[in-house]
């Protein structure tokens, strides 16, 4: 934690963004090109002082994009009408505990904001034993683990967040990714479109 917790709000958003910018600096570089609230504040007021002070650096060029994780609907709406730069990109956990967002998903769609699912694997057991991801990793050959990211990122402006360390498993799963999509365009297109929509109304997709 880049500095004194004691400090006001935004003197703790300065100091951050003072802390990142020296360590990722490379050379010329004198930006940052996005910047995550971690969570909102417990209270909305602190939220909103954390935000308009980040966004004072989008203002000066510093930081190129906002964004959020962990946010509940109600403030991302808030950020979206009531503050100057509104988020570009959403980080939440895909899981049932919260519907998986499909209202927030949605909201994000229509916003032009990028969602970023994460805890996609591990907060979904019961989707990887599902038909859909079971039908699409066999028609394709590949795992239901990366079946599921594809159907994920099928849900439209959804990307996912890998947490694996191993280069292979990298690799096994942007090459799975492509594999999909080719046989999506060619000789599965009406098989995907069908499995698409079963995974779609598994999660409450409207």
């Amino acid at each position: 934690m880049p500095y004194d917790p004691h400090l006001s709000i935004a003197d703790q958003v300065h100091a951050s963004v003072t802390s990142s910018l020296a360590n990722l600096s490379t050379g010329n570089t004198t930006y940052l090109d996005c910047v995550l609230m971690h969570s909102p504040l417990p209270k909305l007021e602190g939220t909103a002082i954390a935000w308009t002070t980040l966004q004072n650096y989008v203002g000066q060029g510093k930081i190129r994009h906002l964004g959020i994780a962990n946010v509940s609907f109600p403030v991302l709406a808030f950020l979206v009408n009531d503050m100057d730069v509104k988020p570009s990109v959403v980080q939440n956990r895909f899981y049932a505990d919260t519907r998986y967002d499909v209202q927030l998903r949605r909201f994000c769609r229509e916003q032009g904001i990028v969602f970023q699912s994460f805890w996609t694997l591990t907060g979904n057991p019961g989707l990887l034993k599902s038909e859909a991801v079971k039908e699409l990793a066999k028609a394709v050959g590949i795992s239901v683990q990366v079946a599921l990211y594809a159907l994920v990122v099928a849900l439209e402006k959804v990307t996912v967040l890998d947490g694996t360390t191993n280069e292979g498993r990298m690799v096994e799963d942007l090459g799975g990714l492509e594999k999909v999509g080719r046989w999506a365009e060619g000789e599965g297109r009406g098989e995907w479109e069908r499995i698409l929509e079963d995974f779609k109304e598994s999660v409450g997709e409207l």
